[in-house]
């Protein structure tokens, strides 16, 4: 890579990086400042807080503890499965216990915890709250990007042209009709980018997972990404019973029929898991012994 192109991509990445940071605390900051601005009645009939909730352990899930918060009274609220939440009593501002909702009802709420301090089983407030994690990821992103990665940018930046490309032979494992067959050849082909669009029910996602195969046939390893949860479950429904296929995510935001595939369940599975749970135990009753 010319040293104009590495200065260019460089610079780019510095702006990129300061633009999230602006946004993460943009955010923060707008949440903090109406949990701190509206009384918590206000922001429950808003939805996007829920009161005097009691909780019990309802068990382990993949390393996080499960609480179960609920009352009597039935609530409306905008916190959905997968959101993060902020447990608190007393001034929501003095804690810092956040954690992922895993399920949901008219008179309940589950969290995903990575601890559970006594406390925050009796008479608690969850507040809907901020992701902060996205927002480390794209940094971490960033930061670490790979040389692929920078490549990617040179094309979008215009700094250089991708290569045209050229059909491959393959064999199908699908069944594709012809305009699938010519993408999947040409995807094949292509050294950098290869686009692949239609209108809804014209069988793009069919027709990735078949390039996908085709990839891990020729010893390739393929990270798939998609703008949604469910475009991605769509993809490992396709190839589950193909190749092999771990499901990134938190488990709370994968079907239910996946989740033999996630990244969590085969930690779990591993042999030694049992082991890394004991130390994690072990740590959490010493950081109660601490504070």
């Amino acid at each position: 890579m010319r040293k104009r192109e590495q200065d260019i991509i460089t610079h780019f990445i510095d702006k990129l990086k300061r633009l999230i940071e602006l946004e993460r605390k943009a955010e923060i900051e707008s949440m903090k400042m109406e949990i701190k601005r509206l009384p918590g009645a206000k922001r429950e009939r808003l939805g996007r807080a829920v009161l005097h909730m009691n909780g019990k352990i309802i068990g382990e899930e993949f390393g996080y503890k499960v609480v179960k918060y609920g009352r009597r009274k039935e609530f409306e609220t905008e916190i959905n499965v997968g959101d993060v939440v902020l447990i608190s009593r007393g001034d929501p501002m003095k804690s810092d216990l956040t954690g992922t909702v895993v399920e949901k009802g008219t008179r309940f709420i589950s969290v995903a915890l990575d601890r559970v301090p006594l406390w925050a089983l009796k008479d608690v407030r969850l507040d809907l709250y901020v992701n902060d994690i996205t927002f480390r990821r794209m940094m971490e992103n960033l930061s670490l990007l790979s040389l692929y990665g920078k490549r990617a940018l040179s094309y979008y930046l215009g700094l250089i042209k991708p290569k045209p490309s050229k059909p491959e032979d393959f064999k199908p494992h699908k069944e594709l009709n012809e305009s699938q067959k010519t993408a999947v050849s040409m995807a094949l082909g292509s050294k950098d980018f290869f686009l692949i669009h239609g209108p809804f029910g014209t069988g793009k996602t069919y027709t990735l997972s078949e390039i996908i195969i085709q990839e891990v046939k020729r010893g390739n390893k393929v990270l798939a990404t998609a703008e949604s949860n469910v475009a991605v479950d769509n993809l490992v429904e396709n190839l589950k019973n193909i190749v092999k296929v771990v499901r990134l995510g938190h488990p709370s935001r994968i079907t239910h029929s996946l989740i033999e595939t996630s990244l969590f369940y085969l930690l779990e599975k591993d042999e030694r898991y049992e082991e890394v749970r004991k130390l994690r135990q072990e740590m959490e009753k010493l950081i109660e012994l601490r504070d």
